[in-house]
């Protein structure tokens, strides 16, 4: 098993997402820029679209009773999209640990490549019935 999970484990360190979106209107405030927070919802796309690429469907673990908390978030706003604006969300992997994975989420803003946001996602891995931590290695090992 030992060897099965760090082949996995090098499979998922060296995987990349980008996934396109076009900035609604009600992603924006008053002054026509995207509202920080709504970048959150940039992150979670970007995130099921990582987990989706590499053959993990969110989907079926939350189906099957399995979520993904976010622990700790660290932004970092550089600039801002405006309504109609495409962005791109870079997702990969930073770190795998015993019972998180580190996400690093990139925004850019598709026509003229300017990094708009920087984040760094602590996410866990859960079993909704029993509340516990699942081990990640063992997820990834079980679903992919």
């Amino acid at each position: 098993m030992m060897i099965m999970e760090e082949g996995i484990k090098k499979r998922i360190l060296k995987a990349k997402d980008t996934i396109k979106i076009k900035v609604r209107f009600n992603d924006t405030d008053a002054m026509g820029v995207v509202h920080f927070k709504n970048y959150l919802v940039y992150f979670d796309d970007g995130f099921v679209a990582f987990m989706r690429a590499i053959e993990n469907p969110v989907e079926s673990a939350v189906k099957s009773g399995i979520v993904f908390p976010v622990k700790k978030i660290d932004i970092t706003y550089e600039e801002s999209a405006t309504f109609g604006d495409y962005i791109i969300v870079e997702t990969s992997i930073k770190e795998l640990g015993e019972k998180s994975i580190t996400f690093l989420h990139k925004i850019f803003r598709e026509s003229d490549n300017a990094l708009l946001v920087n984040v760094e996602c602590v996410r866990l891995v859960m079993d909704l019935n029993s509340k516990e931590l699942l081990n990640v290695a063992k997820f990834f090992a079980e679903f992919l």
